[in-house]
């Protein structure tokens, strides 16, 4: 295997390779960013939100700042190569997503100042002492898990007649157990059963929704995790052949096809996250800066795919959305 299949599908979007070049007095600051997913497809709208508030707070992209981007489009398994190589470039700040990402990240440096747009319980997971003092060289926003309470409440207001429930777990993914649990706890409390059916690999899915078939599950699932974000397209299809309406935890390729998503405003995190990096390359350390929770979130309803399903949206239901897909 060559270097480049060895990592498939770094991208240096809109920047040449900076790895030979050093560090000069004066040279633009080095700003890595590493996308979980594709950044073409699936997180431009990130980007473009954290590089619009660096240029609010006065930085140039090009004359003060330069954007080393790179990808993994979900697959685990280059990751580590990945983070060795950002880290070769000897970047100023590392500018990431989810646990995984932060995780492999922490194992191999414990200097570079890595911010993170979204990670789940990361106090629980290690990479900060806490919210309000992180310490160490990792800060960001972070999700608390406890929202998946909010999902599950919907879930149950545009299907109140169901009783059973599933949820897809990722047995790669450092936070998935603790995403699931929360989402029992959420489930019980809403008088649903729930059962849980397991990928690790693309070649999982066909057993897995066979799984939810034999539970009778009347709702998919989808927690906010970077390998079901690479795959959104094979589970919305999976989904509608076994006529399995979908709840997603996040926006990222689920919007389209989910009868309704709920998440954080990923815009706004990147947006802060900006000012961040912006005290960073000022001089302040990322264990000086709290970690921030998000106070925006997006609630998105598909009436196209309630349509299919015949299910009704209730008018309050609607009226409290702040999209809906026609």
């Amino acid at each position: 295997m060559n270097r480049r299949d060895a990592v498939l599908a770094l991208v240096a979007l809109g920047t040449a390779p900076l790895a030979a070049r050093a560090q000069t007095a004066g040279a633009p600051r080095r700003v890595a960013w590493i996308s979980p997913t594709t950044i073409e497809n699936d997180s431009r709208d990130i980007l473009e939100a954290f590089r619009a508030r660096m240029k609010e707070l006065g930085r140039v992209e090009g004359r003060d700042y330069v954007l080393v981007l790179r990808e993994f489009g979900g697959r685990l398994e280059i990751l580590p190569a990945l983070v060795r190589e950002v880290l070769g470039l000897r970047p100023d700040v590392i500018v990431t997503a989810g646990s995984a990402t932060v995780a492999a990240l922490k194992k191999e440096t414990t200097t570079v100042p890595i911010v993170f747009g979204t990670a789940a319980d990361v106090v629980e997971q290690g990479f900060v002492a806490s919210l309000a003092r992180p310490g160490g060289n990792i800060t960001g926003v972070t999700l608390r898990i406890e929202v998946t309470g909010k999902l599950v409440q919907l879930l149950r207001e545009v299907l109140p007649a169901a009783r059973r429930v599933a949820a897809l777990e990722h047995d790669g993914d450092p936070v998935a157990s603790r995403v699931i649990a929360s989402f029992r706890r959420a489930a019980a409390a809403q008088n649903l059963s729930m059962s849980v059916a397991h990928v690790k690999r693309l070649e999982d899915f066909e057993r897995a929704f066979a799984d939810v078939a034999r539970a009778k599950a009347e709702a998919l699932i989808v927690p906010q995790l970077t390998f079901f974000a690479r795959y959104a397209a094979r589970i919305s299809d999976l989904a509608f052949k076994a006529r399995l309406p979908m709840v997603a935890q996040g926006q990222r390729g689920m919007v389209e096809t989910a009868l309704l998503c709920y998440s954080s405003d990923s815009s706004e995190n990147y947006r802060r996250a900006a000012v961040m990096v912006d005290k960073i390359l000022k001089g302040a350390k990322p264990g000086d800066i709290p970690v921030e929770e998000p106070d925006r979130f997006t609630l998105t309803l598909n009436a196209r795919v309630a349509k299919a399903y015949g299910i009704p949206l209730s008018q309050s239901l609607l009226a409290r959305a702040d999209r809906v897909i026609e």
